[in-house]
């Protein structure tokens, strides 16, 4: 008896450190990665006021060699991000931080869907990194790819 008691106790215990270990995590994040994840959650929720607060006014969205927009001001969007995400890295020119390239992501544009790796580029801006353009090599699902 006191083996399975102990068994509840140290799950319950992990369970209620691990998502207080993550928030921990990502608050050491650098601060582009933070902004880049802070986007893509928004964007993939609809938080528009959050969107605003992390995107430019008009963010270019690139699928293939389809250019889309995305505009949090507005609510307005041509194309979905589809939640999870995964893998991000940071895409730097010398020591200044130019982007981040995300391993795995599902984007929509009407029925159509696509998956793969993709590039968010940042600009810096009075101290604070924005969010400017989306793009992926991959095209949307039955499209091909222009040669």
């Amino acid at each position: 008896m006191s083996l399975r008691r102990t068994l509840s106790l140290t799950i319950l215990a992990v369970s209620t450190l691990l998502p207080v270990l993550a928030v921990r995590a990502q608050a050491q994040a650098p601060p582009h990665i933070q902004r880049a994840q802070t986007f893509l959650v928004a964007w993939g929720r609809q938080n528009w006021d959050e969107l605003k607060s992390v995107a430019a006014v008009q963010v270019t969205v690139k699928v293939g060699d389809k250019a889309f927009t995305l505009e949090p001001a507005t609510q307005k969007s041509e194309v979905a991000l589809v939640l999870p995400f995964r893998g991000l890295s940071t895409v730097r020119e010398g020591e200044e931080v130019k982007g981040i390239t995300v391993e795995e992501m599902v984007l929509k544009v009407g029925e159509s869907e696509t998956r793969g790796p993709a590039t968010i580029m940042l600009k810096k801006q009075d101290g604070e990194f924005w969010v400017t353009e989306v793009s992926t090599g991959a095209p949307l699902a039955g499209e091909k790819p222009s040669r």
